[in-house]
C-alpha cells in the first residue's frame, strides 16, 4: 500500500510539474509573440512613416520645380476628404490646401484653408468633377463660378488661376492642382494654354504620389 501510495504521490507530482511547465511554456510563446507582433507593428509604422514623408518630400518638390517652371506665383494642392479621413464610399465634402510652393512675393495661404466645405464653392466644385481644368480670370467673369468664387480671388490678389482635377489610381476624383498668377500681373493667353498643359502632367503624378500616401 505504501508503494502504491508512493506511486501516485510521484504520479501526481508529475503531472502537476508536466502541467506548470506547459503553463510557463505556453505562456513565453503568448509573450513572445506579443512582442513579435508589437515589434512588427512598430516596424511597420515606421516604415509607413518613412513612405510618407518621402511622399511629401517627393510632392514639395515637384511643386516646387512647377512654381519655377510656370513662373507662378504660388502652386498647391487641395486634397478631398471627409472629416479627418478620406476613406470608405462616402461622397466628399471638405477640402483641405495640404501641399504649396511659393515663387516671389506670394504669401503662403495653405494654414488658413483647411476643412472647407464644398457647399460654399459648389458651382466650382461641380466643375472641377465635371471639366478636364478650369481658367478663373478675375477680369473676364462668367456665370459659371459663384460671385463668392470671384471674391475670394480678388481678395486673395490673384487674377488668373489655372485649377486641373486630380484622381487617384481608381479614378476618383481626390482633389485639385492649383497654379496662381497675382498682383495684377497680366497672363498672355500663350502662357495660360501652357500653364494648362503643364498642371495636367502635374496633376498625374500627385494622383499617383497621393494614391500610394493614402494606404
Amino acid at each position: 500500500m505504501e508503494d502504491m501510495a508512493k506511486m501516485i504521490t510521484t504520479y501526481g507530482l508529475a503531472v502537476i510539474i508536466s502541467s506548470l511547465v506547459l503553463y510557463f511554456a505556453v505562456r513565453f510563446i503568448n509573450i513572445f509573440l506579443k512582442d513579435f507582433e508589437q515589434k512588427r507593428n512598430i516596424r511597420k509604422h515606421d516604415e509607413l512613416a518613412m513612405l510618407r514623408n518621402q511622399i511629401s518630400a517627393t510632392i514639395n518638390a515637384l511643386l516646387e520645380r512647377t512654381a519655377l517652371r510656370t513662373n507662378a506665383d504660388r502652386v498647391y494642392v487641395f486634397e478631398f476628404h471627409n472629416g479627418n479621413t478620406a476613406l470608405g464610399g462616402l461622397p466628399f465634402m471638405k477640402m483641405t490646401n495640404t501641399y504649396e510652393a511659393l515663387n516671389g512675393t506670394a504669401k503662403s495661404e495653405m494654414h488658413k484653408r483647411a476643412d472647407m466645405p464644398f457647399q460654399l464653392f459648389q458651382p466650382f466644385v461641380d466643375a472641377i468633377y465635371g471639366e478636364d481644368y478650369l481658367v478663373m480670370d478675375v477680369n473676364s467673369r462668367t456665370d459659371k463660378y459663384s460671385a463668392f468664387v470671384y471674391e475670394t480671388l480678388v481678395e486673395r490678389n490673384i487674377s488668373v488661376t489655372v485649377r486641373v482635377k486630380i484622381a487617384d489610381i481608381s479614378k476618383r476624383i481626390i482633389g485639385y492642382f492649383g497654379i496662381d498668377y497675382c498682383n495684377g500681373n497680366p497672363v498672355s493667353e500663350a502662357k495660360v494654354e501652357e500653364s494648362v498643359k503643364i498642371a495636367q502632367d502635374v496633376a498625374i503624378e500627385l494622383g499617383a504620389l497621393l494614391s500610394v500616401n493614402k494606404k
